[in-house]
C-alpha cells in the first residue's frame, strides 16, 4: 500500500492523462513477446541451476526446478530481505523434492548459481556504462547511481566468492551467527553439527569448481537468462514504438534489478524501483511520460507476472510435498505392517 500510494503520487505529478496517453499507444501483439521473454528468463536460469544440481546427483525434473525457482521469485517479492527469502525456499523445496538431497550440496548449488548469474550483470552493466558515457551526455546523478550499483555488486560478489571459498572466514560467519543465536533464544546450539556441514559445503563448492564442462553450460544458461530480462525493457519500447539503444538499457536495467533485490523494507521494491526506474530512462533520453508508461509495462510483464505465475507454483509445490508426504508416511506404516 505504502510502495503502490508513494508511486500514484508520482504518477499524479508527472500527469495521469499523459502518461495514460503514452500507453495507449501500445502494440499489444508485441508488447505481448514482453511476457514470452519473461517468462524464458526464468527458464534460463533454471536450466543454470539445474545443470549444478546435476552435477551434485539430484534426482529432480527441469519442471521441479523450473516451479522450485518461479516460487523463490514469488518469495522474494513478497518478502524483501536481500533474496535470503527466496533462498531459502529453493533449498527447502529442492530438499523436499529432490530424493537424495542434502543441505550442504543444496546449499552450494544455490551459491554458485548467484555467483554464475551475477556475472552476465556486472558486464552488462559495465558495458551498458561505458556506452552512456562515450555517446550519451547522462547526468551525473544517474552515472553516480550506476557506477555506486557496479561497485556495491561487485563488492558483495567478491565478499560472498570468499566467504564461500575460505574456510576460516567461512567458520568465522557460522560462529558469529550461533553467537548470535544462542544470545537471542538463551540456548546452547550445536556447533559441531554446523561446522560439520560447512566443511561439507565447501566441499561441494570446490567440487563444482572443478566442472569446467557444466560450469561453461550452466554461465550460458545464466547469460541469456540475463539477456531474456533485458530484452523485456527492449520490447516494451519497441511496443510503444520508441527507439532506445540495448546497452542503454543493460545499465539501467542492472541498477534496477539491484535495487529490486535489495531490502528496502517494500515488497518488490514497489514505488522506489518504478520511480527509479522512470528517472533513469529519462537521464538516457526517453521523453518523461513514455518512460513511465515503459515502466509500468515492464513492471507487468515482470514483477507482477512473476509474483502471481510465482504464488501459483509455490501453492503447486506446497501440494506437492504434502502428497508425498503423506505417500511416504502411508508406505512406512505399510512396510511395518500390523
Amino acid at each position: 500500500v505504502l510502495g503502490l500510494s508513494a508511486y500514484f503520487v508520482y504518477l499524479y505529478h508527472l500527469g495521469f492523462g499523459e502518461v495514460a496517453e503514452s500507453l495507449s499507444q501500445v502494440n499489444l501483439a508485441i508488447f505481448g513477446l514482453a511476457f514470452l521473454l519473461s517468462l524464458m528468463d526464468v527458464v534460463f536460469n533454471a536450466l543454470s541451476w539445474k545443470t549444478l544440481v546435476r552435477e551434485l546427483d539430484y534426482r529432480i525434473s527441469l519442471a521441479d526446478v523450473f516451479f522450485i525457482y518461479m516460487s523463490s521469485i514469488f518469495l522474494n517479492n513478497l518478502i524483501p530481505s536481500g533474496s535470503v527469502s527466496g533462498e531459502t525456499g529453493r533449498l527447502y523445496f529442492l530438499n523436499k523434492i529432490a530424493g537424495n538431497a542434502r543441505l550442504d550440496s543444496s546449499t552450494a548449488s544455490v551459491a554458485a548459481t548467484r555467483i554464475i548469474t551475477a556475472i552476465p550483470f556486472v558486464l552488462g552493466m559495465s558495458m551498458g556504462l561505458a556506452y552512456l558515457v562515450l555517446y550519451y551526455d547522462v547526468p551525473s546523478w544517474a552515472l553516480t547511481t550506476c557506477f555506486s550499483m557496479i561497485f556495491l555488486m561487485v563488492s558483495v560478489g567478491v565478499l560472498f566468492v570468499g566467504v564461500c571459498f575460505s574456510e576460516n572466514l567461512l567458520h568465522r560467519v557460522v560462529n558469529a551467527v550461533v553467537d548470535k543465536v544462542e544470545w537471542i533464544f538463551k540456548r546452547r546450539v550445536n556447533r559441531n553439527f554446523y561446522c560439520d556441514i560447512t566443511r561439507r559445503f565447501q566441499l561441494s563448492m570446490l567440487l563444482l569448481k572443478n566442472r569446467n564442462g557444466p560450469l561453461i553450460l550452466s554461465s550460458f544458461w545464466a547469460f541469456a537468462g540475463w539477456l531474456s530480462l533485458n530484452l523485456v525493457a527492449f520490447v516494451a519500447f519497441r511496443s510503444l514504438g520508441v527507439d532506445v539503444p540495448l546497452f542503454a538499457i543493460f545499465a539501467v536495467y542492472s541498477v534496477i534489478m539491484v535495487f529490486q533485490n535489495l531490502p528496502l523494507i517494500l515488497p518488490g521494491g514497489l514505488g522506489i524501483v518504478d520511480i527509479l526506474m522512470t528517472a533513469l530512462f529519462t537521464a538516457v533520453g526517453v521523453s518523461l511520460h513514455d518512460a513511465a508508461a515503459v515502466t509500468i509495462l515492464v513492471r507487468v510483464a515482470q514483477l507482477w507476472f512473476h509474483t502471481i505465475l510465482g504464488g501459483i507454483c509455490t501453492a503447486y509445490l506446497l501440494r506437492k510435498v504434502g502428497r508425498d508426504e503423506t505417500k511416504g508416511s502411508v508406505s512406512r506404516i505399510s512396510a511395518a505392517g500390523p
